[in-house]
């Protein structure tokens, strides 16, 4: 539901991008619109539409005795029945609710520049990266990632597991953004935002790609389908209305197998980065040091260093990528290099927990095997110690990845803790025992390479006790997520939490960081 007074049923069906059928009433005042019939109040516009397991038909009745105005659905009209209001058969209940919920807002993405980060990993840290450099070139920025909205300086929490809003929330948020004055969105976009039509009707003028690697295809199916939907956010930027003095700018990782398959979707202008191959911003040297790292970065506005405080090879990606974003929204040098230092750290991503202890603890949000091999890569280079990592793999969701994970763990790390990560409906331990598969299939010896610990608290608490001056610990897979998923219910957690909690434990009180 939304907050305006009403809009005409013709004015929302007008948006629709494919012709049909006008409304005999199409002249009717709709004061809402919502996919959930418990939501519908009089005067709602309904739209129903075929879920992954539930058909929103089935409550088409229940929508129009608690006052639906109209109807939206897929379903032909003689199977739905006769209505004693007007029934509006659309190609897919989805789409239409997107580019609906543009309507009733009033298309906000049309009235700023809109960026859009998708890829696998990196996503919430570039988006940090992007927004930082954005603000310091001046410009008034809105963001939305894994973590939540930030508009105006006020923040919003948003649904647990869930990076992309529906249709509804998301479009509000815009219109939020317009109204504090905001004049480029950053928003990180998923897979499942895009297949599931969560970000259609938005007027995206730049999309960035971090990279495509395996992930979501319990939902997908194959990487194909994976890959497939990533692309569908560089084909809304052709496909959607352009701005005054806005190219349609395509940013892609030339060193990703993403790059192929990509670059020959249409744009007006493309940026590349890179570190191996040829790129239009490209990393010609590395260094790291305790503060973090810094890049030589040679691009078309000539070569420069940029520091970032952020640990981990793999940031120079995200550093590269928001480089090239600078450079395609007209930010000089001084201004990239700004926005890149400002960024102190991103929570849940290569997080450093001080709080004394002469061993080096790091939460992060690596939920992948390439970037729990990421996660553990960087760790190794920070130690001359041990690297012992705590991790998972969800339940209802990719097991192909569970074993590729395990595999990473016994090559990478010292001591692995497989602990649970939102098991859901699934057994925590066969969950775990398929992690333990890969790992002994790499090597690995129970007690020796690894322990199961299905308590996650106590997995944490196991793996920092093993811990002895110069290790790194690594907590890895619920990064700033504030609910663990057991059953279908989701319960507060926090991995800052239980991290302090366990050092606690050994004595250690020093509470150097907030949370």
């Amino acid at each position: 539901m939304t907050t305006e007074t009403h809009v005409l049923l013709a004015t929302l069906l007008a948006a629709l991008p494919w012709a049909e059928t006008p409304s005999p009433l199409a002249n009717l005042a709709i004061r809402g619109i919502t996919a959930d019939s418990r939501a519908v109040q009089p005067g709602t516009l309904f739209v129903a539409y075929r879920g992954v397991s539930v058909d929103g038909h089935r409550f088409i009745g229940d929508a129009v005795a608690r006052g639906a105005a109209a109807v939206v659905g897929e379903a032909a009209p003689e199977d739905v029945g006769a209505l004693p209001v007007p029934y509006i058969r659309v190609r897919d209940g989805r789409e239409a609710l997107a580019w609906l919920a543009a309507a009733w807002h009033g298309h906000p993405s049309q009235r700023m520049r809109v960026v859009g980060i998708t890829g696998t990993d990196g996503k919430t840290t570039t988006t940090t990266l992007v927004s930082s450099v954005l603000s310091a070139a001046g410009e008034h920025v809105g963001v939305l990632t894994t973590i939540g909205a930030t508009i105006g300086g006020q923040h919003f929490e948003t649904a647990p597991h869930t990076t992309t809003p529906d249709a509804l929330e998301l479009q509000q948020y815009l219109r939020h953004m317009v109204e504090a004055g905001v004049t480029t969105a950053v928003l990180e976009v998923t897979s499942h935002g895009l297949a599931q039509h969560r970000v259609t009707g938005i007027a995206f003028d730049t999309a960035i790609v971090t990279n495509i690697t395996h992930e979501h295809l319990d939902f997908h199916g194959t990487l194909e389908n994976y890959r497939r939907a990533k692309a569908m956010l560089f084909e809304h930027l052709m496909n959607t209305p352009h701005k005054p003095n806005t190219p349609k700018v395509s940013i892609l990782n030339a060193d990703d197998s993403s790059f192929a398959y990509l670059r020959p979707i249409p744009a007006e202008r493309y940026l590349t980065y890179a570190v191996e191959q040829p790129a239009d911003v490209r990393a010609e040297q590395v260094r790291y040091d305790n503060s973090g790292t810094t890049v030589r970065v040679a691009s078309p506005l000539g070569t420069f260093d940029v520091h970032t405080h952020l640990l981990g090879p793999f940031n120079v990606y995200n550093v590269l990528a928001a480089v090239a974003a600078g450079i395609a929204h007209g930010a000089d040098i001084p201004a990239i290099q700004a926005g890149i230092e400002a960024v102190q750290r991103v929570k849940g991503r290569m997080e450093p927990v001080d709080m004394g202890q002469p061993f080096l603890v790091l939460i992060d949000f690596a939920h992948t095997p390439v970037s729990l091999e990421q996660a553990l890569t960087a760790a190794r280079a920070m130690t001359d110690g041990r690297v012992i990592v705590v991790f998972g793999s969800a339940g209802l969701r990719d097991r192909a990845k569970r074993g590729m994970m395990g595999r990473v763990a016994a090559r990478l790390a010292d001591l692995a803790v497989l602990t649970a990560e939102d098991p859901r409906t699934e057994d925590v331990n066969a969950i775990i025992a398929e992690i333990a598969a890969g790992a002994e299939a790499e090597g690995a010896e129970e007690g020796r390479d690894y322990v199961r610990i299905p308590d996650r608290a106590e997995a944490i608490a196991y793996a920092v006790a093993q811990a002895q001056p110069g290790d790194v610990v690594l907590t890895c897979g619920k990064g700033h997520e504030p609910t663990m998923c057991y059953g279908t219910t989701e319960y507060p957690w926090s991995e800052h939490d239980a991290v302090r909690a366990a050092l606690q434990r050994l004595g250690f009180t020093a509470h150097q960081q907030p949370s």
